[in-house]
């Protein structure tokens, strides 16, 4: 009894830790708007959740004012695993990269099926930014770093049924 008890102790760090990147909770810290402001370009990147299994998120660059990409961003639960989930302009499908590491402050997903990317690292720097690393796994890589944008607290709009207010 003695020695299960010592074999638990010593396994349960690894346990928790394994059942912490299969949850949301382990990408909770993404929520909210981000952004990258460099001269000209500007780079936002927004998540919110939607359901206990999804977060939505997307991602805009704009050059001068003017969008120049955008895209369309999830992470889901799912099978037991998170998977970013990518749609961009370029592919015609969206692309799955399922995560493979975590910790408190670091999410990396990869698909090395993929052309490029094929990893996709979130860290969190301190509260308030946050530095994303897309590479192929070896040489090729850029990097952006994000502020994340002061919330305003705006009442939400409040729409009413019509029929009932004799509209």
């Amino acid at each position: 009894m003695k020695n299960l008890f010592l074999l638990i102790t010593l396994l349960f760090p690894f346990i928790s830790k394994a059942e912490f990147c299969h949850s949301m909770n382990s990408v909770s810290w993404l929520l909210g708007d981000w952004q990258n402001k460099n001269n000209e370009r500007t780079i936002t990147e927004s998540w919110h959740q939607v359901s206990p299994e999804t977060l939505e998120g997307k991602g805009v660059t704009y050059d001068n004012g003017q969008v120049k990409s955008s895209e369309s961003l999830r992470i889901v639960e799912m099978s037991e695993d998170l998977y970013y989930i990518a749609k961009v302009k370029y592919n015609s499908l969206p692309v799955a990269f399922k995560l493979t590491s975590c910790s408190n402050n670091k999410l990396i997903f990869e698909n090395h099926s993929h052309d490029f990317p094929k990893r996709i690292e979130y860290a969190f720097v301190d509260k308030g930014n946050i530095k994303v690393i897309v590479s192929d796994g070896k040489a090729k890589e850029f990097s952006i770093d994000f502020i994340q944008k002061k919330q305003i607290n705006t009442p939400r709009c409040v729409t009413h049924n019509r029929a009932s207010n004799g509209y």
